[in-house]
């Protein structure tokens, strides 16, 4: 499975329904899209964007292929700065996943995150599995994965994204967000003032969901 997600801003004025209308389009027309979910971002908390979404396909090379054909069409409406002001895009193989439960619908949220170029692999295999583990110890969290990037495009220069699914809101911004382990014990790789900083740049969106990402 190869995945592209995306998370964008609307320009000041667009036509929101015509714009999801198009893009949708893209992937609707395509064989190469299995899978393709577009839902606006919630507006609690510090989330990113207006939009997030989020394609899959059999392979890199069905992705290569629909970006080849209509996914130029959706490169062109996203280009244009009268309706989207700003995309955040990766585009990733499956990660290290974990789940509890398969949600039918719930709240999906994703960190992408721009690790330092002179982190030493030993220290990004530690922060990758102390990621993964969180899964593990905040029970919240239904399902999980942290993925490297191997295309991005954007704010930053994108390497991994991390995403969760929660029953609700509360699962996110309260369980998670307040956990012990995240603020106590996974916030030293974000910390500028931590030995272990190598996370310079994140952007987090989440939204509702009725087709897991999973």
């Amino acid at each position: 499975m190869y995945r592209i997600t995306k998370v964008l801003s609307l320009s000041e004025g667009t036509d929101a329904a015509a714009l999801i209308h198009d893009l949708a389009a893209t992937a609707g027309n395509s064989r190469q899209v299995l899978g393709s979910a577009l839902a606006p971002t919630l507006p609690e908390g510090r989330a990113t964007g207006d939009y997030i979404w989020r394609l899959h396909f059999a392979n890199e090379a069905g992705a290569r292929v629909w970006a080849a054909e209509d996914g130029l069409e959706a490169n062109a409406i996203m280009n244009n700065p009268a309706r989207v002001r700003q995309v955040d895009s990766v585009g990733y193989a499956g990660g290290r996943a974990g789940s509890k439960e398969t949600l039918a619908r719930g709240v999906y949220r994703l960190l992408l995150l721009s690790l330092d170029e002179a982190a030493s692999t030993a220290d990004v295999a530690q922060f990758e599995y102390e990621t993964y583990e969180m899964g593990l110890y905040i029970p919240s969290i239904i399902q999980w994965r942290i993925s490297r990037v191997s295309e991005d495009s954007g704010t930053a220069p994108w390497t991994h994204i991390w995403e969760q699914e929660y029953r609700d809101l509360d699962g996110l911004l309260k369980t998670y967000m307040l956990h012990p382990h995240h603020w106590g014990w996974i916030n030293r790789w974000y910390d500028p003032e931590c030995a272990e900083h190598i996370v310079h740049n994140v952007c987090q969106s989440f939204c509702l969901f009725d087709n897991s990402a999973f």
